[in-house]
C-alpha cells in the first residue's frame, strides 16, 4: 500500500483529496498537513511515498517546504497544488525537484492518472531491484558481467532516457542494494570507475558493474573473512603482471582452498574474476582517455598487446576497435544532443 501525506490548509480540499485516493487501488492517506511546517514534521515522522503540498499557506510555502522535504526524504514523489498558473512558481517548483506542478481543482480522473502512473512506474522498478537482487543472489559473477547490458536498459526506460532522471534513480537503486546487503559502510570501492563525461548510459554501465561488484565482494566476504587479504591484494596490484600464484601466496592460502572459495562464492576461478575486473577497466580508459591499446595494455599489467587484444574479444565478444567505434558514437550522440 502506497502512503499519501495531504498538505493544504483547505478543509475542503483536503477532505476532497482524501476521498479521491481512497478510491484508488493500492493508495491511502497516511497524514494530513495545514502548513508547511507541519508537512515537515509529518514527513518526518510517516516518510509517506507520496505528497500532495498546497502552494500558498499560512506559514511556510509549499515550494520552500518540498524543498526541506528533499532534502529529508529525497526520493518521496511530491506534487505541487496551486490555484495560481503563474510561469513563476512553475519555475520555481522544477527547480527544487516537484514531480509535478497540479492547477485546482483537481478532478478525480487526474488523480486517479497520476496515482496509476505512480504505481505503474513503482511496479516496474520494483521488478528491476528485485532482477538486480537475483543477479547477486545467484551467485554467478560472468552472469552479472554479461546481463549488466539489459539491467542498465531498464534503467534508461524507466527514466524516460532522461540523463538527470536516470542519475537519480540509480541512486536510489544503490542505495536500496546497500540497505538491503548490509554494506552502507562499504562504498568506497563504488568510486572507482565513475565519471559525469561520459555519455549517461555508460556511465551507468560502469557505475553499475562497481555497485554489483562491492556487493559481491561483500557477500563473499561475509562467508569467508580470509578474501578480504586476495580482493585487497588484487586492487593494489591490478596494473601489475599477477596471477593465482601471487594472490594465493599474499592470502596466505592454499591454491585449492583459494580457488574454491573464489568458485563458490562469485562462481568463476580467480584469474576470470582478474581479467573481469581489467576488462572493465580497459572499457574505462577508452572512454575517458584517448590511451593507445599498447598503453592500457601496460597499464593492466599484460606484457603484449597482441594477448590483451584476444582477451578483449574472449571477454566482450568485440573486438577493441569495434568498442571504440560504439563509444565514439555514443559521444557524437551527447554532443548532438547539447
Amino acid at each position: 500500500m502506497f502512503e499519501v501525506l495531504i498538505t493544504d490548509d483547505e478543509p475542503l480540499m483536503r477532505q476532497a483529496l482524501t476521498q479521491m485516493i481512497g478510491m484508488v487501488d493500492g493508495f491511502e492517506v497516511c497524514g494530513e498537513a495545514t502548513t508547511g511546517n507541519e508537512a515537515i514534521k509529518q514527513v518526518k515522522a510517516l516518510k509517506p511515498d507520496i505528497v500532495f503540498m498546497d502552494v500558498v499557506m499560512p506559514d511556510e510555502d509549499g515550494i520552500k517546504a518540498a524543498q526541506k522535504i528533499r532534502e529529508i526524504l529525497p526520493h518521496v514523489t511530491i506534487y505541487l497544488v496551486s490555484a495560481y498558473n503563474t510561469f513563476d512558481f512553475a519555475k520555481e517548483a522544477i527547480h527544487v525537484g516537484v514531480d509535478e506542478y497540479l492547477l485546482k481543482p483537481l478532478s478525480f480522473s487526474k488523480v486517479k492518472r497520476l496515482l496509476e502512473s505512480f504505481r505503474g512506474l513503482k511496479k516496474r522498478r520494483n521488478r528491476t531491484f528485485n532482477a538486480l537482487c537475483s543477479e547477486i543472489d545467484g551467485g554467478d559473477y560472468a552472469k552479472m558481467y554479461y546481463d549488466l547490458p539489459q539491467l542498465v536498459q531498464a534503467i534508461k526506460t524507466e527514466s524516460w532516457e532522461a540523463a538527470d532522471e536516470i542519475i537519480d534513480y540509480y541512486y536510489t537503486l544503490e542505495n536500496q542494494l546497500f540497505i538491503h546487503y548490509n554494506c552502507l559502510e562499504e562504498t568506497n570501492y563504488i568510486n572507482r570507475p565513475a565519471g559525469k563525461m561520459l555519455p549517461v548510459g555508460r556511465w551507468l554501465a560502469f557505475r553499475l558493474y562497481a555497485t554489483m561488484d562491492l556487493i559481491y565482494r561483500h557477500n563473499a566476504c561475509d562467508l569467508y573473512p580470509v578474501m578480504k587479504k586476495s580482493f585487497a591484494y588484487i586492487d593494489h596490484h591490478i596494473g601489475e603482471n599477477i596471477g593465482l600464484r601471487e594472490v594465493r601466496e599474499n592470502s596466505g592460502l592454499s591454491q585449492g582452498y583459494l580457488s574454491r572459495i573464489f568458485k563458490k562464492t562469485l562462481g568463476i576461478s580467480v584469474m576470470t574474476y582478474i581479467h573481469l575486473c581489467r576488462m572493465m577497466q580497459a572499457k574505462w580508459y577508452f572512454c575517458v582517455s584517448n590511451d593507445s591499446v599498447t598503453d592500457v595494455t601496460y597499464r593492466l599489467g599484460y606484457n603484449e598487446s597482441s594477448y590483451f587484444s584476444k582477451l578483449f574479444k574472449k571477454y566482450e565478444h568485440m573486438t577493441i576497435s569495434e568498442y571504440k567505434k560504439i563509444v565514439r558514437k555514443e559521444k557524437e550522440e551527447q554532443k548532438a544532443k547539447g
